[in-house]
């Protein structure tokens, strides 16, 4: 099993970070799984292997590693590692419920790609308005994870063809873009043509792009919070599965045995 895995679980339960998980320590984790306070007690004793009560990081790495051996322990550990996913999958979903840049930026991506929308990008295309070059080469930046200068000429041939301009809308992934692309454009989202009340008369299309770019990189930032928590949810989740039997070892240990004893079929 992951070194790290183990170390990341152990802390979790490790509140004070003295090294040690006391009894407190353990059931502030696991009443959160409804574990009944006597398995708990139960699964203590298992672990504390010298008795005094409390878990060592050696103790505990032992513990672990004794998954799959038949030793009857499995439960016990899969509870801990359990308590460890969810505690981990509920911050992923805090953390994505704390998050907007993600949703405002689906808002404007549905204005652009309504027909108002549309109409109006290709007009931005053939008249730019003042400010024009500015948006659309951080929308750019972003589409196609650039940091290169854009001048109009690249910026327009993006908005070219309008249903691969859509595409590429609706493919983005916030998740995937450098920082420094984000540099790139960062210091022009202090302009004031990225502010839609200002551009909104001026060009529809262009306001609601400027819009974009502002959610997406919002969204961007945002996805680096929540790569460690999900990274964290995914090693929990696959420790998990290194507990549990094989599907086709269940199904053994579930299904009787027959054999047939002078043509008769017993069980």
């Amino acid at each position: 099993m992951d070194g790290k895995l183990i170390t990341d679980v152990f802390r979790r339960f490790d509140k004070n970070r003295d090294g040690i998980i006391s009894s407190e320590e353990l059931l502030s984790v696991l009443s959160r799984i409804t574990l009944q306070k006597a398995d708990m007690s139960k699964l203590l004793k298992h672990i504390d292997t010298n008795g005094d009560g409390k878990i060592q990081y050696e103790e505990f790495v032992n513990w672990i590693l004794r998954a799959g051996s038949g030793d009857g322990q499995d439960q016990e550990r899969s509870s801990v590692l359990e308590a460890h996913a969810q505690a981990a999958h509920h911050k992923v979903q805090r953390v994505r419920d704390s998050q907007t840049g993600a949703r405002r930026a689906e808002v404007f991506v549905n204005q652009l790609t309504s027909e108002k929308g549309l109409a109006s990008l290709a007009e931005l295309a053939e008249k730019p308005p003042k400010g024009a070059l500015a948006v659309c080469a951080a929308a750019y930046n972003l589409l196609y994870k650039s940091s290169k200068k854009v001048d109009w000429a690249t910026a327009k041939s993006m908005l070219v063809d309008l249903d691969q301009f859509q595409m590429r809308l609706l493919a983005f992934e916030p998740a995937d873009i450098p920082d420094y692309v984000v540099q790139s454009y960062q210091q022009t989202l202090e302009l004031p043509y990225f502010d839609f009340n200002r551009m909104v008369d001026t060009n529809y299309a262009c306001a609601c792009l400027a819009s974009w770019v502002l959610a997406s990189t919002c969204s961007v930032k945002e996805s680096r919070q929540l790569a460690p928590w999900e990274e964290a949810a995914h090693r929990a989740d696959t420790a998990l599965d290194v507990l549990k039997p094989p599907s086709s070892q269940k199904e053994a240990e579930a299904k009787p045995t027959c054999e047939k004893v002078d043509g008769v079929v017993t069980k």
